[in-house]
């Protein structure tokens, strides 16, 4: 912090109605500091890109010789609360029209960051990522355009089905005038329309077995899976293959009015495996039962497109985090539930490392 210019963040209001307390709003919040002294409210006049860290404190102590350490203090508290950052941040990898098309990422970026670190280095890393996406339907429709829309650099895209009518009440991607074509073929023809600037490699493909996700997720930075058949081997074959190449993944999909999603990081979180050790004999069984007879709906399972956008929406953001590394994940050893009777994200099973997990044996090298 000695060498760059220190300032308040552009997304932190400074309000100096009161003349013994300096308000700050940011992210909703309200934080106030008390300031009968009126050091605050000078301390705060010198977070305008002028000063350096040190030529801070020594402006400070200039005004306030008996008290200098306090400006000290104040800078170490704003740094924690994440309102300062340093000018300027180095975006020399990035092209101008990177630049204006991901401007607003940046600052929303900042927001989560300490002093130091560089709000166009979570932009390039998300550019650089590589990213699949197993199911091209409804839940994977809307996260391909989220992903293309953030700007993830490089997505393999897997799906066998065609595009139907009955597709269109949430599967946005599409057009009535894709009607019949293939899902994967589509999907990167209109995400490329969105974003011509990042790489899909779209792969038609029925996923039959673990192999098969093996094959296609090979030097890969992360998976979502949001393929919903076979329902239950799904989850089995996506969480072993994800556990042996070691590349985390995000799983989630729709029952009825809830929606419920995950993530796991292999050798660090518990897996599914994991998870299904912590579950209650009867929970086991109902999964067990599931898997050996495929028991699935007679009928299409219902969807609709506000539940699917509020759970990819989830699932981008923990996606972010997996992949930049902005904060910690929000998803790993629990399963959120997000209802639309009461529009409410809760936890509603928790789980951790399983020692005698036979997945996380393989990740060990035990087997």
């Amino acid at each position: 912090m000695d060498v760059m210019k220190v300032c308040l963040k552009p997304t932190v209001l400074l309000y100096k109605n009161n003349p013994n307390k300096v308000v700050l709003r940011f992210c909703s919040e309200i934080i106030e500091f008390d300031d009968e002294r009126g050091d605050i409210r000078f301390f705060f006049g010198l977070l305008c890109g002028a000063y350096t860290s040190k030529e801070i404190l020594d402006e400070y102590a200039k005004k306030y010789p008996y008290d200098s350490g306090r400006a000290r203090d104040y800078l170490d508290t704003l740094n924690e609360l994440k309102l300062i950052e340093l000018q300027p941040q180095d975006y020399s990898p990035l092209s101008d029209a990177q630049k204006e098309r991901y401007s607003r990422n940046f600052e929303f970026f900042n927001s989560a960051l300490p002093v130091g670190m560089n709000k166009y280095g979570i932009q390039c890393s998300l550019l650089d990522s590589r990213v699949v996406v197993l199911g091209c339907g409804g839940l994977g429709s809307h996260i391909i355009l989220e992903l293309a829309a953030l700007g993830v650099g490089n997505l393999t895209i897997v799906d066998f089905d065609l595009i139907e009518l009955s597709n269109l009440n949430r599967q946005i991607l599409y057009r009535e005038a894709d009607l019949g074509r293939k899902k994967v073929f589509a999907a990167r023809n209109n995400a490329l329309t969105f974003n011509s600037s990042i790489n899909i490699t779209p792969v038609e493909k029925k996923i039959e077995s673990v192999l098969d996700i093996k094959e296609i997720i090979v030097d890969h930075d992360l998976v979502i899976c949001v393929a919903d058949k076979p329902r239950n081997s799904m989850v089995k074959w996506l969480n072993e293959a994800c556990c042996k190449a070691k590349i985390p993944y995000i799983n989630g999909g729709l029952d009825i009015r809830k929606a419920v999603f995950y993530s796991v990081i292999p050798g660090e979180t518990g897996c599914t495996e994991c998870w299904k050790s912590f579950l209650p004999e009867q929970n086991r069984k109902v999964i067990d039962e599931d898997s050996s007879t495929q028991n699935d709906y007679m009928t299409p399972a219902p969807a609709l497109s506000a539940l699917v956008s509020v759970t990819t929406g989830a699932m981008i953001c923990e996606a972010i985090k997996l992949l930049t590394d902005l904060q910690p994940p929000s998803l790993t050893n629990n399963l959120k539930t997000f209802s639309f009777d009461d529009l409410t994200i809760t936890t509603t099973e928790k789980w951790r490392l399983n020692p005698e997990c036979h997945c996380c044996e393989i990740i060990e090298g035990r087997k």
